[in-house]
C-alpha cells in the first residue's frame, strides 16, 4: 500500500502554492516580477544576504515574488533574516505566514518559538499550523519541545486536526533526548492509521526504554504501516548521549525501566515471519542486538532468504558479531559465491575483510573476475580498505595481464564546484522552469530504465529550478546512464553513486516534504552534494529541512522497492 503523508489536503494546498496548478487563475508575472525572481534565485544560489534587495522583494505587490523572497531567507539561512520575517507574520495572504513559519524553521530561530506556538494553538487545522509544527521540530530547543508537547496534550481528536497532529508527532521524533513520552502516547490509539504510524515513528526515534511496552502493543497493530515502525523501535537502545532539556524530565526514569529482553526478542522473531516485507525486514534488523542463540540463529538463517532485503540486512548485521567469527565468517564467504545475488555478494564481502582476511582474499579472487563493474569496484575498494594486505593482493593480481585489465583503478579525488552563472543564465533558468510552473504547465517528467523495471519521475521545477536544470543536463548528455545504485538500505533509500561530471548542487529546500518516493540527491549536509540521486522507500521526517524535494516517483514505486545494490540506470529520457 502506498504510504501517503497525513494532511493530504494540506499537502495539496502547499503543492498548489508552489507548482502553479491552482484551479483559479493567479495574477500573471510581469517582466519586472520575472526579473525579481531571477534575482532571488541568484541570491539563493550564492547564499548572499543582500538586505536591501531582500527587503524590497519582501514588500513586492506580487504575492509570488513575496512568497519566494520569504523562501529565499530560509534557504540563505543568515540569522539576520529572522527580523525581516516579522512583519509578514500578519500578512493577509495565508500562504505568506505559512511560508514564514517554514523559513523560521530553516533559520532555526529560537526567537520565533512563541509565535510558532501561538500559530499551532490558534490555527489547529490550517497550513500555518502545519508549517509551525514542522518548524518547531527543526529548531529543537527545550522551549520548542514544550510547545509541541502542549499542543499534542491538548489537541482535539478530529479529522480536521489530524494533519497538524501528524506533523507535530514527526517533529517530536526529531528530539532524541529521553523526555516525557506521554504527549506521544496519547495518539498511539488514534483511529487514524496515518496518526498511529507517526506516533510509532516518534516513539522509535527516542530509543527510550520506557517506550518499549507501548511499541510492543503497536507491533500488534492491524496496519503494517504502524507495525514496521514499531518493530524498528524495539532495537536495543544505546546509552543516552544527552540529558533531557531543563524542565522536561521524563515521567518515567529510563534507567529504572527493565526491558524484558526475552519477551521482546520473541516478538521480533515472530515479526520476521510477518506477512509484510517491511515488517519482516525491520524485525530482523532490530532482533540482531539481542544476540541470544535463538535470535542469532534467525539472523544467520536470513542469509539464505531469497528476498535480498532480508539477506542483505543479515550480511550487514553479521559483520558486528566479532565474537562469533567461527560461525559467521564461513557463511559470509559462502554468500559471496557467484550463484548468489549481486547485492548479497557486495554486502557480505565487506565485513568478511575485517572478520577473516584469508577468507576474504579467497573470495576476492572470484569477485574481481566478475563481469559486473559494480562488483569489481566494490571488491577493489574493500581490499584497499584492508590496508597493506589488501593492496599487496591487488598488486600481485596486477602482474597478470588478464587480471590487470579487470582491476578498477583508484578513483581520482573529486573536483566539483557549483557552476558559475551570469545574470542572463539565472533569467534563462527562471524562464525555462519557474514561469511555466507558475502558469500551471504540466510538470516535467523523466523515465529511468533499470534491471527491475521502469521508474517515472515527476518534478517540482518551480521550487527547485537549479536542481531541475542539472537533472536535465545530466539526462540529455547521457551521463546518468550506467550510474549504479551503490547504497540500497532496505526499507529506507536507494542511492546512486555520484554521476560522472555532476556539479556540486545548492539545496533548494521547500515546503514539499520528504515523502515516500521522494527524489533528492546524496549529500553530507546542505550544499555539499552532487548527483547521484536518491529515492526514498519511506518518508524521512528526520531529514526535513536538509535535503531538496526535487521530485517524486509518479510510477514504479514498486520498482524502487525491488532495486538492489549494483543495479544501474540502463536508459534515461525526459518525457515531453
Amino acid at each position: 500500500m502506498t504510504r501517503i503523508r497525513i494532511g493530504l489536503l494540506l499537502a495539496i494546498v502547499a503543492l498548489v502554492s508552489v507548482t502553479g496548478t491552482a484551479a483559479s487563475p493567479r495574477p500573471p508575472l510581469a517582466e519586472a516580477d520575472i526579473v525579481d525572481i531571477a534575482l532571488l534565485v541568484k541570491l539563493e544560489d550564492t547564499r548572499q544576504f543582500d538586505e536591501g534587495a531582500l527587503m524590497r522583494l519582501l514588500q513586492s505587490k506580487h504575492p509570488e515574488v513575496k512568497r519566494r523572497a520569504v523562501v529565499a531567507l530560509g534557504r540563505i539561512a543568515d540569522p539576520r533574516g529572522g527580523v525581516l520575517l516579522h512583519p509578514l507574520r500578519r500578512d493577509e495572504n495565508p500562504d505568506i505566514p505559512a511560508t514564514v513559519a517554514f523559513a523560521t524553521g530553516q533559520l532555526k530561530d529560537p526567537a520565533g518559538i512563541p509565535w510558532l506556538a501561538q500559530m499551532l494553538q490558534a490555527n489547529p487545522n490550517t497550513t500555518v499550523a502545519f508549517e509551525a509544527a514542522r518548524a518547531l521540530g527543526k529548531i529543537r530547543t527545550p522551549e520548542a519541545w514544550k510547545a509541541l508537547a502542549q499542543y499534542l496534550t491538548n489537541a482535539t481528536r478530529a479529522a480536521a486536526t489530524e494533519g497538524v497532529v501528524g506533523e507535530a508527532l514527526l517533529s517530536m521524533g526529531r528530539y532524541t533526548t529521553r523526555e516525557d513520552i506521554a504527549p506521544i502516547l496519547r495518539w498511539t490509539t488514534s483511529p487514524s492509521i496515518e496518526v498511529r504510524w507517526r506516533a510509532a515513528w516518534a516513539l522509535f526515534r527516542r530509543r527510550n526504554p520506557a517506550a518499549v511496552p507501548h511499541l510492543l502493543k503497536l507491533c500488534e497493530d492491524p496496519s503494517p504501516e504502524v507495525r514496521f515502525w514499531a518493530m524498528r523501535g524495539l532495537a536495543l537502545p544505546p546509552a543516552p548521549t544527552s540529558t533531557p532539556p531543563p524542565g522536561t524530565a521524563p515521567s518515567v526514569d529510563p534507567a529504572a525501566v527493565v526491558v524484558d529482553r526475552a519477551a521482546t526478542a520473541a516478538r521480533l522473531r515472530a515479526g520476521t515471519k510477518d506477512t509484510d516485507r517491511r515488517v519482516r525486514t525491520e524485525a530482523l534488523r532490530a532482533l540482531d542486538g539481542y544476540n541470544d542463540e535463538e535470535s542469532f540463529g534467525v539472523v544467520l538463517a536470513a542469509l539464505e532468504d531469497p528476498d535480498t532485503w532480508l539477506s542483505v540486512s543479515a550480511a550487514e548485521l553479521l559483520g558486528r558479531h566479532t565474537g562469533r567469527v567461527g560461525q559467521v565468517a564461513p557463511r559470509l564467504a559462502a554468500a559471496t559465491a557467484s550463484s548468489r545475488p549481486a547485492a548479497l555478494r557486495l554486502t557480505a564481502f565487506t565485513p568478511l575483510t575485517q572478520l577473516a582476511p584469508p577468507l576474504a582474499l579467497d573470495a576476492a579472487a572470484t569477485l574481481l573476475r566478475d563481469p559486473s563493474v559494480a562488483i569489481r569496484t566494490s571488491a577493489t575498494q574493500a581490499l584497499r580498505r584492508m590496508g597493506p594486505i589488501g593492496q599487496q593482493f591487488l598488486d600481485t593480481l596486477a602482474t597478470d595481464p588478464t587480471m590487470k585489465a579487470l582491476l578498477i583503478p583508484a578513483a581520482p579525488a573529486a573536483q566539483a564546484a557549483a557552476p558559475t552563472r551570469t545574470d542572463a543564465g539565472y533569467r534563462a533558468i527562471v524562464d525555462r522552469w519557474v514561469v511555466p510552473a507558475y502558469n500551471g504547465s504540466a510538470a516535467p517528467r523523466a523515465v529511468w530504465t533499470t534491471p527491475k523495471g521502469e521508474i517515472e519521475l515527476e518534478f517540482y521545477p518551480g521550487e527547485s529550478p537549479l536542481g531541475m536544470e542539472e537533472f536535465v543536463r545530466l539526462t540529455e548528455s547521457g551521463a546518468i546512464v550506467g550510474t549504479v545504485f551503490s547504497r540500497v538500505v532496505p526499507n529506507f533509500v536507494a542511492q546512486q553513486a555520484t554521476i560522472r561530471g555532476a556539479n556540486r548542487l545548492r539545496d533548494e529546500v521547500s515546503r514539499l516534504g520528504l515523502t515516500r518516493g521522494n527524489l533528492a540527491w546524496a549529500s553530507s549536509g546542505l550544499d555539499t552534494g552532487r548527483a547521484g540521486y536518491t529515492l526514498g522507500s519511506t518518508p524521512q521526517p528526520h531529514n526535513e529541512g536538509d535535503f531538496t524535494a526535487l521530485g517524486r516517483v509518479a510510477r514504479g514505486i514498486e520498482v524502487v522497492d525491488r532495486l538492489e545494490m549494483g543495479d544501474a540506470v540502463t536508459a534515461a529520457r525526459m518525457v515531453k
